[in-house]
């Protein structure tokens, strides 16, 4: 049976938590603290949840600091439980689950359908991320445009690694983007129907056809278009040298998330 630390010093709010657990798998064993201290110490205890649910407004601690500090020895998954607020939302997009890594975040009152999502997610079909899954694959970024009539910059790179939230990637040249700004990113992923892959479009565009009378062998082929669908992220952060991101993906298509799950199994599994 599965174990969750709920750190939370609202009463009402951690009694409530319990009860949803209890409700969708019975048997779970509730571990329950009211301070971060007490959350460190139970963690360095020897205690191993399945998951941790924290509360953004901790006596000792914000949630935000807290996740850090429980990171550093803990890959499970997180819930942060947080009232609306513009800096808990800027903390947690620019930040903390800026790829998505096995954490999400829920606005309290905590509602049971909301956390109940959850828990399907992360304990009871296994959809958890405990880290980025390092891959190869090659990609095209496009920027937004910088006024009327001017194209969008277009970068070609490579994906060097990805979750559901978002991906880190490599320029081959540097792409003057700033942190909060919208892109597309190109991703090849199984199942999707859509058009080639983007470095095979690029290849086909630098192609210059063989001259009259020049013999067939000296022409090159293009490489082998496979399956691309094109993703809305917003950029989290850039290197001081403007090759190398970290975005964040947008609200994915059923077919992408799908495609993007198969993907992640057989790196998960490679």
């Amino acid at each position: 049976m599965p174990i969750i630390l709920i750190v939370d010093a609202c009463k009402p709010s951690l009694v409530m938590s319990s009860e949803v657990f209890k409700d969708k798998i019975a048997g779970s064993t509730i571990l329950v603290a009211g301070t971060g201290k007490h959350c460190l110490e139970i963690l360095n205890g020897g205690a191993k949840p399945d998951m941790c649910v924290v509360d953004f407004d901790l006596p000792d601690s914000d949630g935000i600091t807290l996740i850090h500090a429980i990171r550093r020895t803990y890959k499970g998954p997180i819930l942060l439980t947080a009232y609306p607020d513009k800096i808990v939302e800027e903390a947690v997009k620019s930040d903390l689950f800026a790829w998505g890594d096995a954490g999400a975040w829920l606005q309290k009152p905590v509602k049971f359908d909301a956390l109940s999502e959850k828990i399907d997610q992360f304990l009871l079909d296994k959809h958890r991320l405990g880290k980025r899954f390092g891959l190869q694959m090659e990609t095209l970024v496009i920027g937004k445009g910088a006024g009327r009539g001017k194209r969008a910059p277009k970068v070609t790179g490579r994906i060097v690694n990805i979750s559901l939230g978002g991906a880190c990637i490599e320029f081959d040249t540097p792409m003057r983007v700033k942190s909060g700004e919208e892109m597309l990113v190109a991703l090849s992923l199984p199942g999707t129907p859509g058009k080639e892959e983007p470095r095979a479009k690029e290849a086909k565009k630098m192609l210059k056809p063989a001259a009259k009378g020049r013999a067939a062998a000296t022409t090159r082929k293009a490489p082998k278009p496979a399956p691309e669908t094109r993703v809305k992220c917003t950029i989290c952060w850039m290197d001081k040298k403007y090759t190398m991101a970290g975005v964040q993906f947008g609200r994915l298509t059923d077919v992408q998330k799908k495609g993007l799950e198969e993907l992640l199994r057989g790196s998960q599994t490679a």
